[in-house]
């Protein structure tokens, strides 16, 4: 088994999560104390809101999201700016997003009590569309190299679900077998790809990060020193770099960021594309 290195410079964060990798910097959050970091052999604190549930990149910052809204982080003047407020029952929130190819975000809700399914996967370009309900906790979007296939998590399930994806109008069109991950540890969170297709799925409670192809074949496991496994992302010069985030366990142990050279590159992050004048 592989075996991930703690990166010493990182904060202990309650829920590190949505790591992005944009123009040589990761960025990711924590969730619960709503903080967005940036790492580039540094740690520093780029914004606080009272929650970040996760952040994708766009040209000239960040996007987050707050519990129940989506904003945009301009990095060159520190400015906020609202781009969708929602109007979520209580114990709704958002919990991760991220963008296809053609830069428009699909982002999941989560019940908070993390019984119910209550969620939904929402659509979010130049307005909102719901595209699935009935959602415990959406995690871990993500599609493979020919846009083709779009793998999505709930974590509860314990299953990654696999969909035909319409790349030119951002849209499900079908729906195929779905991955049991049932059988290890913890269940499924937020999860990458590389550019041969393979899955690196993170396991909160399973203390690793475990690669799937395609079709559901184990191909290796990541051994990460934390119990809570949050999500992943490839970076560095050669995109060859998986950075994953952790969160604290009930021991107040874990929630540092790791990272592991991988032999294969991955999928760059894709950025929101602004499509309408009005979220300009």
């Amino acid at each position: 088994m592989m075996k991930a290195k703690i990166v010493s410079e990182s904060p202990q964060s309650k829920l590190g999560e949505s790591p992005v990798w944009k123009d040589g910097v990761l960025y990711y959050v924590d969730i619960l104390e709503g903080k967005i970091y940036s790492y580039d052999g540094n740690i520093k604190v780029l914004h606080s809101d009272s929650m970040i549930p996760f952040i994708v990149p766009c040209n000239d910052g960040l996007v987050f999201a707050t519990k129940d809204s989506i904003k945009h982080l301009i990095f060159k003047n520190d400015e906020v700016k609202m781009l969708f407020d929602m109007e979520f029952e209580p114990d709704i929130r958002f919990n991760d997003g991220k963008c296809d190819m053609k830069g428009v975000l699909f982002a999941g809700t989560m019940d908070m009590n993390e019984k119910e399914p209550l969620g939904s996967l929402y659509r979010l370009d130049d307005q909102v569309n719901r595209v699935l309900d009935d959602i415990t906790i959406s995690n871990g979007t993500i599609w493979d190299a020919d846009k083709k296939i779009m793998y999505y998590i709930d974590s509860p399930t314990r299953k990654i679900r696999v969909f035909d994806y319409d790349a030119g109008n951002s849209s499900i069109i079908g729906e195929r077998k779905s991955i049991d991950v049932s059988s290890f540890m913890g269940v499924p969170d937020g999860m990458t790809i590389d550019s041969l297709g393979n899955l690196y799925v993170a396991f909160h409670g399973g203390s690793c990060v475990v690669v799937f192809d395609g079709s559901g074949k184990v191909l290796r496991k990541i051994y990460v020193g934390a119990k809570n496994v949050d999500s992943c992302v490839f970076g560095g010069d050669d995109m060859k770099t998986l950075y994953i985030t952790t969160a604290m366990d009930e021991k107040g142990n874990g929630g540092h960021l790791y990272k592991i050279k991988n032999d294969v590159e991955g999928m760059p992050t894709a950025e929101f594309k602004f499509c309408n004048s009005k979220l300009i």
